[in-house]
C-alpha cells in the first residue's frame, strides 16, 4: 500500500542529480577552458617579456614592445577580459622575486590577468574564473670596458694542466730575466690549485698593481713583487664578450701585396698565405718593411726571422700618425713567431675610421686557432696595442735583450722565460676595449 507522503521523491533526487551533473560538466568544460587559457596566457607573458627585454637592450620602449607582443597573442589589455602589465623590476611599487645580488633594473616583469567567462558554472553562481600569470626576463645591455679591468698580462684558461689535453699551467714564470709591469698587474683566470707556477731560478717579476689568481699558487714563489694573491676574483668567460670578426666585416676579401726590392719594401693590407696569395714576407733579401695602414689577414701564421726591421712608421719621424698609420694583424690559422733578431716598431690602428672591434688591437687570434705565440725581445723593439689570443699558448722570451711592450697580452696560458729584460707598460689610451654581449633570458 503506497504512502501519499512519498510522492515526488524521485523529482527531488533527479534535481540533485542534475545539479551534480552540471557541476561535473562545469569542472570538465569550464575547468578545461581555464587551464587552456592559463597555458596560453603564460606563453603570451613569456614572449612579451622576451620582446620587452630585447626592446630595452635596443633602447626602445620596452613597455610598448611587451604590450604589442601580448596583444598579438590575444591579450590586448582591454581592462575587461584581460589586463597586461609591463614594468621594470626597479620601478616603484613593483615586486619581483630575483636571484640574490641581482640588479633590479636588469629585469623586465610581465603580468597578465585573464578573466574566463564560464558556461556551465553559471548554474552554480560562478560567472567567471580568473588566471594570473607572471614572466620575468633578464635584459642586460652591452657594456663597453677595458679587457679584464686593464690587467696587462692575462691568462684566460679556466682549468688545469693536463685537463682536456692542456700542456701548460695557466701562468708560468721561468728563466732568470726581469719582467716589469707598469701601471697594471697580472690576472690568472684559472681556479685550479696550481694556477700560478714559478719555475725560475733568479727571475724577477715586478708589478705596479699586483697579481690576482683565481685559483692556487705554487708554494715557494719568491721572485714576484708584490707576492701573488690566490683565490682572488672570479672566473671570466671569454664567450661573454663580443670578439672581432674581420672576415665577416670583409677585411680579408682582397689579397695583400708587397712592393719594393733590394731590402726596402712596403706591404699593403689584405690576405696572405692563402691559396694563390703570397706569403708574408716572401721577399729577399731581408731588410726594412713598412706596413701601410689596415687589416692584415695571415692564413698560415706569421714567422718573422732575423734581420728584419718592420715598422708602421711610414714617414720615419718616430711619431705615430693615427690618420695614416697603424695595423691590425688577424691570424686565423698557424703560429706567431717574432724572432729576437728582428727589430719591430708596430702600432695598432687607433683611428675612428675603423670600428671599435678593430681599433687598438695589434694581434687578434680567434678561439678557433690554438696557436703557439712566441715573442722574443730585441733591443729597441716596441709593440703598441692589445694582443688578444684567448686560445693560444703565449711565451714572452727576454732572450738576453731589453724590449718594450705598450700592450695588454691576453692568452689562454702564458709563460715568461729567458734572461732578458721585458718592460710592459699598460696604457688605457693605447689598448682595445671590449663589449659584453647582451643577455636576454627567462628568469621566471
Amino acid at each position: 500500500m503506497s504512502n501519499k507522503y512519498e510522492k515526488g521523491q524521485a523529482i527531488i533526487i533527479i534535481a540533485f542529480a542534475i545539479v551534480a551533473l552540471v557541476g561535473f560538466a562545469a569542472l570538465a568544460i569550464d575547468g578545461g577552458r581555464v587551464l587552456s587559457d592559463r597555458r596560453h596566457a603564460q606563453n603570451a607573458a613569456d614572449t612579451a617579456a622576451y620582446a620587452a627585454a630585447l626592446a630595452k637592450i635596443r633602447g626602445e620602449n620596452y613597455a610598448n614592445a611587451g604590450q604589442d607582443r601580448a596583444e598579438s597573442n590575444g591579450y590586448d589589455n582591454n581592462g575587461v577580459s584581460n589586463i597586461v602589465e609591463v614594468h621594470l623590476c626597479s620601478e616603484s611599487g613593483i615586486t619581483c622575486q630575483l636571484p640574490p645580488g641581482a640588479t633590479a633594473s636588469d629585469f623586465v616583469q610581465v603580468k597578465i590577468t585573464s578573466h574566463v567567462q564560464t558556461v556551465f558554472a553559471r548554474v552554480l553562481g560562478i560567472n567567471q574564473l580568473t588566471n594570473r600569470v607572471e614572466a620575468i626576463a633578464k635584459a642586460t645591455s652591452p657594456v663597453i670596458s677595458s679587457w679584464f679591468n686593464g690587467k696587462a698580462l692575462v691568462s684566460v684558461m679556466e682549468g688545469c694542466k693536463g685537463e682536456n689535453g692542456d700542456p701548460n699551467n695557466p701562468f708560468t714564470v721561468g728563466g732568470n730575466g726581469t719582467t716589469i709591469v707598469n701601471n697594471s698587474g697580472i690576472f690568472v683566470n684559472s681556479a685550479c690549485s696550481l694556477a700560478f707556477v714559478d719555475n725560475g731560478n733568479s727571475n724577477l717579476v715586478t708589478t705596479d698593481q699586483g697579481t690576482c689568481v683565481v685559483g692556487g699558487i705554487q708554494a715557494g714563489v719568491n721572485g714576484v713583487t708584490p707576492p701573488p694573491v690566490g683565490h682572488c676574483g672570479t672566473p671570466v668567460n671569454i664567450n661573454d664578450y663580443v670578439l672581432p670578426n674581420p672576415e665577416e666585416d670583409g677585411y680579408c676579401a682582397e689579397a695583400g701585396s708587397i712592393t719594393g726590392s733590394g731590402g726596402n719594401y712596403e706591404a699593403w693590407p689584405g690576405s696572405y698565405n692563402t691559396s694563390g696569395n703570397r706569403t708574408f714576407p716572401d721577399v729577399s733579401p731581408s731588410g726594412t718593411l713598412k706596413l701601410h695602414k689596415g687589416v692584415y689577414c695571415f692564413y698560415n701564421g706569421i714567422s718573422l726571422n732575423a734581420n728584419w726591421e718592420i715598422t708602421t712608421d711610414l714617414n720615419g719621424n718616430d711619431v705615430h700618425d693615427s690618420n695614416s698609420e697603424g695595423v691590425f694583424f688577424y691570424v686565423p690559422d698557424g703560429d706567431v713567431t717574432f724572432n729576437g733578431g728582428s727589430s719591430l716598431d708596430i702600432h695598432a690602428i687607433d683611428s675612428s675610421d675603423f670600428p671599435i672591434t678593430i681599433q687598438k688591437y695589434f694581434i687578434y687570434i680567434p678561439l678557433s686557432n690554438d696557436a703557439n705565440v712566441t715573442i722574443t725581445g730585441n733591443n729597441g723593439s716596441t709593440f703598441t696595442g692589445t694582443v688578444l689570443a684567448p686560445a693560444s699558448h703565449c711565451t714572452l722570451d727576454g732572450s738576453g735583450n731589453t724590449f718594450s711592450l705598450d700592450t695588454q697580452l691576453i692568452c689562454y696560458d702564458t709563460t715568461i722565460t729567458g734572461a732578458g729584460h721585458i718592460d710592459i707598460t699598460y696604457n688605457d689610451a693605447n689598448n682595445a676595449v671590449t663589449t659584453t654581449k647582451p643577455i636576454i633570458k627567462m628568469e621566471k
